[in-house]
């Protein structure tokens, strides 16, 4: 080896030293950076867990079903079934059907619609079914059709849904294949069998019954007034 190398070895061999020391050195701040970013990365991911289930606590079922005064809720295409207590099928359907914010109890109800096992049915423009009570008050133009041909209207009835019984203190104007009533209160019970008449009672009856186009036979007609039943 000469003078030059022996020289050149002793310089190289400090800065080798020095660097395998800044390799520590570093070595140790990137571990030092990675296990901060590790820690960093779980305190974030436990802040994030924490915030969903918070949300999912306060978000949960319990609270859905809980309204606030300013929210409604509107049921479309609504429909609601039930029986009466002679185990006769009635359904009730409306347009909508919105719930009442003081007492969701009540349902107020667009276009309802009732309709019996035996055929009978009850429509009017507006209504109010009170589920407590199972009844129905039906509002506006009333109208109650059975399968044997009548048709009767008023401006306002109520339903007893359980009973199978309707109920109006507004006049009534019936039509049907035996004659003609009108009365000013009245009362339907047994699904829509039996018809009672009220104040100012006026019947037109058809002994051979009206024919098909709704028009009275000549010469066969009867009338009666007062409390009919």
């Amino acid at each position: 080896m000469t003078i030059d190398s022996s020289s050149a070895l002793s310089l190289w061999e400090p800065r080798r030293q020095m660097t395998l020391a800044q390799a520590r050195r570093r070595s140790s701040l990137v571990s030092l950076l990675r296990l901060m970013f590790t820690a960093g990365a779980a305190i974030a991911a436990g802040i994030m867990v924490g915030h969903l289930a918070a949300n999912a606590v306060s978000r949960g079922p319990s609270q859905l079903e809980q309204l606030s005064s300013d929210e409604v809720v509107t049921m479309v295409n609504a429909r609601f079934t039930g029986r009466d207590v002679a185990g006769q099928s009635i359904m009730i359907t409306a347009d909508t059907a919105q719930r009442r914010r003081a007492d969701p109890e009540l349902i107020e109800l667009q276009n309802p619609r009732l309709v019996t096992e035996n055929g009978t049915e009850i429509d009017a423009p507006s209504g109010l079914y009170d589920q407590s009570d199972q009844t129905v008050d039906l509002f506006e133009a009333v109208r109650l059709v059975d399968t044997r041909g009548y048709d009767f209207r008023s401006t306002s009835a109520r339903v007893f849904v359980e009973e199978g019984r309707v109920d109006g203190i507004d006049p009534l104007v019936g039509t049907g294949p035996l004659g003609d009533v009108t009365c000013d209160t009245y009362e339907i019970v047994e699904d829509g069998d039996r018809l009672s008449c009220r104040g100012n009672v006026e019947m037109t009856i058809f002994p051979n019954k009206r024919d098909g186009s709704g028009a009275a036979p000549a010469g066969n007609t009867a009338s009666d007034t007062g409390d009919e039943e």
